[in-house]
């Protein structure tokens, strides 16, 4: 059923890759089975102008690489919503070229702190296989007065435990800012109230309208508008507990105990914020540029 929200859910992409998996049945026949492991979610954008049109794949810069986990890959595959037939297996992906002769083809936004990195997409992919709008244009990000405490949002996202159907559309979640920087409002991350997973990480937040303005006072119409991307989930380790008590383990060879712990997600997601994706599509344009200049 087509909605509003189909134009959105058409611009968020599934990053991941394809891996092999034993299935073994009730009789135990084993049998191999190819799925699409997603890592992460990726935001399609369009920017025209009179040189080039181009468009950019936006994600969280520790989707592509993320020394701390030693995660460098030189490919990812990525999928569109709705791209593959029902019935169609396994999963197919589109194949993106993150390394090349050693080289690195995104591109991190220009402050290192900064959670976001952006990749342009090959010119056979600027088409979208429904021939519809699949991009997010420079007029659907919001600004700052959009940005408050309290403000409904919506977040789109593929979580890394959910299997990708045959047709995959990004799962919708709600939710609220919670938090805004009083010092920096919409140049800081801030914090969203909604349920943050592994594998949302670079996925868009939405402003959804509600008729009124920071100011609390009632506006005559409001759009939906993107506020940032999704860089992290906050969680905390907890201890594992049995009738009250802390429950520990004893690895062999040690005298001392260690407590066994769990992580627990607060449901809280950091956003870096749609100032800091301007900054960084309007780097990595001119950095685009004066490499293809360069280029033999």
């Amino acid at each position: 059923m087509a909605g509003w929200i189909d134009r959105w859910r058409a611009a968020t992409v599934a990053l991941g890759c394809v891996q092999e998996a034993e299935i073994r049945s009730r009789g135990g026949r084993v049998s191999r089975k190819s799925f699409f492991a997603v890592v992460g979610t990726g935001v399609l954008f369009s920017l025209h102008s009179r040189r080039s049109p181009v468009t950019w794949l936006v994600t969280a810069k520790h989707v592509f690489a993320d020394p701390h986990e030693e995660w460098r890959p030189s490919t990812l595959g990525m999928v569109f919503p709705d791209r593959h037939p029902r019935g169609a297996a396994p999963v197919v992906e589109i194949p993106l070229q993150l390394i090349k002769a050693g080289r690195r083809c995104w591109f991190p936004h220009p402050d290192r702190s900064v959670d976001l990195a952006c990749l342009p997409l090959p010119l056979h992919l600027r088409t979208p296989p429904s021939g519809s709008s699949s991009a997010i244009a420079w007029m659907d990000i919001a600004t700052t007065a959009a940005l408050y405490e309290g403000a409904p949002v919506m977040v789109l996202g593929y979580p890394a435990a959910f299997d990708i159907p045959d047709s995959p559309r990004a799962i919708v979640r709600q939710g609220i800012v919670s938090w805004v920087s009083p010092t920096r409002p919409g140049s800081e991350v801030f914090l969203i109230d909604s349920h943050v997973f592994p594998g949302n990480s670079g996925g868009p937040v939405f402003r959804l309208p509600d008729n009124m303005d920071r100011e609390g006072h009632r506006a005559e119409e409001g759009n939906v508008a993107l506020l940032g991307i999704v860089t992290q989930a906050r969680i905390q380790s907890l201890p594992l507990l049995a009738g009250g008590k802390q429950v520990d383990l004893y690895v062999q060879g040690k005298k001392t105990s260690e407590p066994l712990l769990t992580p627990s997600f607060l449901g809280l997601g950091l956003v870096e914020p749609a100032y800091r994706i301007k900054q960084l599509l309007v780097s990595a344009t001119n950095r685009h540029r004066r490499r293809k200049a360069s280029a033999p």
